[in-house]
């Protein structure tokens, strides 16, 4: 009532002053008019614009859990959680929708999935494999896979060969073990010489870091 008051005072002394100019006559009636329709703009505004929360609100909402979509992974991939080495699940927003993004390897078989955090479905996934050179390559190497496994997982306390993913690789005239490990919501990059076991890199980063 107050706000409507305001208003009509308002309109009153603009239309005062336009009448003063025009010649024209603005009765109280009017003014009531034009206040109660400026009243209800500015609520169906407000209206609109509480709408737009709540549909903002909604879409970023998460409905279902990281097992969740780590199951729903899983099963479209025909996998089980005992064959995959190296899983990395983060939530993000994409297109305003909350999606999980699930990436894990099996064997030397790379998967990327993005799954919807309300409702469980696949918006999208890729498979890549990795080329390692052959077992034929491996047994050329001084260091075997086993002892490079060795040597990543002995600098990440707690990390079992399940957290890890690793292959053979010719690199720069180097023959290298290149992999990563994830574990508790950390990723660790490397390279290994596959000459001398020596580790020639080592990154780590948040699993949540893009």
């Amino acid at each position: 009532m107050k706000t409507k008051i305001l208003i009509t005072a308002a309109l009153m002394s603009i239309m005062a002053i336009i009448s003063g100019c025009e010649g024209k006559i603005t009765t109280s009636s009017d003014l009531d008019r034009d206040a109660t329709q400026l009243s209800e703009s500015i609520a169906d505004t407000s209206s609109t614009e509480q709408s737009d929360s709540i549909t903002t609100s909604q879409n970023t909402n998460t409905s279902i859990s990281e097992d969740n979509a780590k199951s729903i992974a899983l099963k479209d991939a025909d996998v089980s959680e005992s064959d995959i080495t190296g899983m990395r699940i983060k939530q993000t927003i994409d297109d305003g929708i909350s999606v999980y993004e699930v990436d894990f390897y099996v064997g030397n078989k790379e998967y990327e999935y993005e799954i919807s955090a309300q409702d469980g479905s696949i918006r999208s996934k890729d498979t890549d494999i990795d080329n390692d050179f052959g077992s034929a390559a491996q047994s050329k190497a001084g260091v075997s896979l086993e002892d490079a496994k060795k040597t990543a997982l002995s600098k990440v306390n707690g990390a079992t060969e399940k957290d890890i993913r690793i292959h053979y690789e010719y690199d720069d005239g180097r023959q290298i073990y290149e992999g990563s490990i994830v574990y508790n919501e950390m990723e660790y990059d490397f390279e290994i010489d596959s000459e001398t076991g020596k580790i020639l890199s080592w990154e780590s980063e948040s699993v949540y870091d893009d």
